[in-house]
């Protein structure tokens, strides 16, 4: 569906590339892998893609690490309690500001650095453009970011409820962030090799 399939074993566990240290043609060998993950997609108006493209290049200011040796200056001392004090401001108005991904925003999605696939709450055709934020638990501890396109139109999902299957192909993103991705994928792959029993990948 999205990306390919290399060196497919009888186990269904294929050969993972993108940790670090992998050759860089060896990068873009994608496998599908599925994880509990927090995650948001949101829809995107024809207008707004290019602009949200564009947005994919810019650093997230709230989420840059501060250094080490900043840590503990009094103008990050300052500026924490400016944001101390915002949040209570914000706390008590009615503005609606976007939340950080978080455990709320967790479900099962089937990803790798091609693609991912989810059930979302609303329909959608072929075509539709998506924002896509993607929380990576440590030892990665980032948000990704991405502009997905749907691979085909809405259908029902499997389960309870009016879900649907939403698969989007990652069309835009920073290679950065797509290697993330990628690398993520390349652990959780070996840790099922392991508890399989099976030859982890080097």
């Amino acid at each position: 569906m999205f990306g390919r399939e290399i060196g497919e074993t009888s186990s269904g566990v294929g050969e993972a590339y993108g940790a670090a240290g992998a050759a860089p043609e060896c990068r873009r060998a994608y496998y599908r892998v599925e994880a509990l993950l927090a995650v948001r997609v949101r829809p995107l108006s024809p207008e707004s893609v290019d602009s949200e493209i564009f947005d994919l290049s810019l650093p997230d200011p709230l989420l840059q690490p501060v250094d080490e040796a900043e840590a503990d200056s009094p103008l990050v001392a300052r500026l924490r309690r400016i944001e101390e004090k915002l949040d209570l401001l914000l706390g008590h108005s009615q503005i609606d500001i976007p939340q950080p991904l978080a455990g709320r925003d967790r479900q099962s999605v089937v990803f790798s650095g091609a693609g991912l696939c989810l059930d979302v709450d609303n329909r959608f055709e072929k075509g539709d453009a998506f924002a896509v934020e993607i929380l990576l638990p440590p030892p990665h501890l980032r948000t990704v970011r991405a502009v997905g396109v749907a691979v085909s139109d809405a259908h029902s999902a499997s389960g309870a409820g009016p879900k649907y299957s939403l698969a989007l192909s990652l069309d835009h993103m920073e290679d950065e962030e797509r290697d993330a991705l990628v690398a993520y994928s390349y652990d959780l792959q070996r840790f099922e090799l392991r508890t399989r029993g099976g030859e982890v990948p080097r």
